[in-house]
């Protein structure tokens, strides 16, 4: 079973939270309707006046001469509703994800630690409204889609349910706009009067494909509840750094690279508790008296192996031009990927680490220069002239 936690806009909450006198008033969030500008999000009371999302915001004015209207906030606000509430949500279950502005929860595996389904539900609920300030329609079904048709037909601060036995009398009245029809489609079956998804269900699954081709069978599927999308977990941010301060500051260069060693080996285990690789470490190295100095290295793949951060560290630190003692060094991993099996290294550097060859190419760019790295490739039709037996291209 599924649970759909459907919200208030995202934009209106980060504004009832900056300015709580606002709420429970309608509130259009988009500009002045002076300006020429469309509707991006509004509060239900807004709603009921007749106000919809892409509407000239001169029209919701005339829609609702009593809403306060109100500009697009500064980027971040709701951002910050979103992760406040995925983190909220993600307490109760790591099974959750968010599609299309709505919530998802897949419930089946938290029966053990949560045997009365109610007062689970009645938890999720208490934790949104204290997290949001503000209530949310909880709707539980069998999948995606029937859960978000029966959140979206419950009200503000209530829950409802609909078992697996119960979906098609729960669909069979809703009009075939909750499909996702293309407008062609949604025209044609109007004419064919299947105003209803459980009027297109009347029609058979033969005569459905003939009628608008193998593509169209999901939307069929859809009408009677049967959903086969997998939820999209969502993740919490991981941000993974490690930073030492040095007092006193280090002036040698191999006492430096053991301290970096140190700080690889803690990287390393930090992105293996997390299952991930980093495709780019970022090096700070704070120097004394000194601006700072930022250096970074890329690889080919997502790195995980201590080892394998610290020789290209190692390489990188080397080359750097220090002005000053160092007081504090910080890796910092970014682009930040699943991890997963390397291939065994196919060359082999005198010091006995094995390498890929795609990481070489990238070494050896950077030790050297871009230009001096070329590919060869064999020309079989080349008259046989040492100068035009291979073809050198940017590797």
């Amino acid at each position: 079973m599924f649970l759909c936690v459907r919200t208030p806009d995202p934009l209106v909450v980060a504004a009832w939270q900056e300015h709580p006198e606002r709420k429970g008033r309608p509130l259009v969030i988009g500009g002045q309707p002076s300006e020429r500008l469309p509707v991006l999000a509004l509060s239900e009371e807004a709603r009921r006046a007749g106000v919809v999302e892409g509407m000239p915001l001169r029209q919701a004015q005339q829609r609702c001469p009593e809403a306060i209207f109100l500009p697009v906030p500064a980027a971040g606000g709701a951002d910050r509703v979103r992760r406040a509430l995925c983190s909220a949500l993600y307490c109760f279950t790591p099974a959750m994800g968010e599609q299309d502005g709505v919530f998802f929860l897949e419930l089946d595996g938290l029966l053990l630690q949560w045997p009365d389904r109610r007062r689970l539900l009645q938890a999720i609920a208490v934790e949104v409204e204290t997290t949001l300030r503000a209530g949310a329609a909880l709707g539980l079904g069998e999948n995606l889609f029937v859960s978000r048709l029966v959140a979206a037909h419950t009200s503000w601060s209530s829950t409802r349910i609909v078992e697996p036995h119960d979906t098609a009398a729960f669909l069979a009245p809703l009009p075939i706009r909750w499909l996702p029809l293309d407008e062609d489609m949604g025209e044609y079956l109007d004419l064919l009067g299947l105003k209803t998804l459980g009027a297109v269900r009347t029609i058979s699954r033969a005569a459905w494909q003939r009628q608008f081709g193998a593509k169209a069978l999901a939307v069929y599927d859809l009408a009677g509840g049967i959903d086969r999308r997998p939820l999209q977990p969502w993740r919490p941010p991981v941000r993974i750094q490690e930073t030492m301060p040095l007092e006193p500051p280090v002036d040698n260069l191999e006492a430096l690279q053991f301290i970096v060693r140190g700080l690889c080996d803690r990287v390393g285990e930090a992105l293996r508790d997390h299952a991930l690789g980093t495709r780019w470490l970022e090096i700070g190295l704070g120097q004394d008296g000194e601006r700072p100095l930022g250096l970074g290295v890329r690889f080919a793949y997502p790195m995980t192996a201590p080892p394998d951060l610290f020789v290209r560290v190692r390489a990188r630190l080397l080359r750097a031009r220090l002005h000053a003692p160092v007081d504090r060094v910080t890796l910092t991993a970014r682009s930040l990927e699943p991890i997963y099996v390397r291939q065994p290294g196919l060359l082999l550097r005198r010091d006995g680490f094995q390498e890929s060859l795609a990481d070489a190419v990238l070494r050896l760019k950077e030790e050297y220069r871009p230009e001096l790295v070329q590919r060869a490739a064999r020309v079989e039709t080349a008259p046989p002239l040492a100068d035009r037996r291979f073809r050198w291209t940017s590797a």
